[in-house]
């Protein structure tokens, strides 16, 4: 049961519970976005169900203008004029036992809001720390922010308290991906670079706008974010570092440690692009 300050809707029907047979709990077959909310907002709504319908189309579910019409609806009725954040969360729906999923399923919606004050911008310098835990190589399923989480679990378990702030997860073969919740960012010689993702990872709705050139202010970096494969070494050689997501923003990276608790690497933060950056995310949540 959801506890006394979440507010719920499955399939539009308030303070619902999902079916034993939902294949989002049985096999984690579904997607997901999370939402900042500021007083009644829903922070860049277009981006989240344009790539929560890519991510979905991606697992084979179909998305259409009245699902978008329905998440939005139900989207403003559980939120009002609150803020906190949104979690969206689509599945393949009910079906029966087994992996193999049904032809004709109806996708299922379930909207969890969690009201509460959302992250400040711009934010303090945050320490970072590299997990034990790997990412899997599974091209089919790069980029998507599905259902099954579990590599970002069991990496979230290895610091108990709330410092670091966040923890880096590589690829079996060494590469840095992303934060367990996250997407990592370096400057290094006036370029920008974050990590490919073309085989582990989520694409996040932050970094997908800086790749596409369109926040504000960030017209003089645009042209110059790249993805790139990114070694611990590169990472540790870097001018400056920062992490991002669609509710917090952008997080300045100021310290970086290994798994063990041993620094490894310090930055002066924020940086010239942290700070430019956090200045464009302000102006993209003024009120228009």
């Amino acid at each position: 049961m959801a506890g006394p300050s979440l507010r719920v809707l499955v399939d539009g029907v308030a303070d619902a519970g999902v079916p034993a047979n939902d294949r989002g709990f049985a096999y984690g077959d579904g997607v997901f976005r999370t939402i900042r909310v500021d007083d009644g907002r829903l922070w860049l709504w277009s981006d989240h169900l344009t790539k929560l319908t890519d991510d979905a189309r991606r697992l084979g579910l179909q998305l259409g203008a009245p699902d978008h019409d329905a998440l939005e609806v139900e989207s403003r009725r559980l939120i009002e004029q609150d803020s906190g954040t949104l979690r969206l969360v689509v599945t393949r729906g009910s079906g029966p036992r087994g992996d193999r999923p049904p032809v004709l399923g109806r996708a299922r919606r379930v909207l969890v809001f969690q009201p509460g004050e959302t992250p400040a911008l711009p934010s303090p310098p945050r320490s970072v720390r590299l997990c034990r835990v790997r990412l899997p190589r599974l091209p089919e399923l790069a980029g998507i922010k599905h259902l099954n989480r579990l590599p970002q679990v069991l990496a979230r378990q290895e610091w108990p308290g709330p410092v670091p702030d966040e923890g880096l997860l590589l690829d079996a073969d060494g590469g840095i991906i992303c934060g367990t919740m996250t997407n990592l960012f370096l400057t290094k010689e006036k370029r920008i670079l974050t990590p490919a993702l073309e085989h582990s990872g989520v694409a996040g709705i932050i970094r997908e706008r800086l790749l596409s050139g369109s926040i504000p202010g960030m017209e003089t970096w645009s042209e110059r974010v790249l993805t790139s494969k990114i070694t611990l070494d590169e990472l540790l050689s870097a001018d400056e570092v920062w992490l991002t997501n669609a509710v917090i923003g952008v997080w300045p990276v100021a310290s970086l440690d290994d798994a063990e608790g041993r620094m490894l690497a310090r930055w002066k933060a924020p940086g010239p692009a942290a700070t430019a950056l956090a200045s464009g995310l302000l102006r993209l949540m003024a009120p228009s």
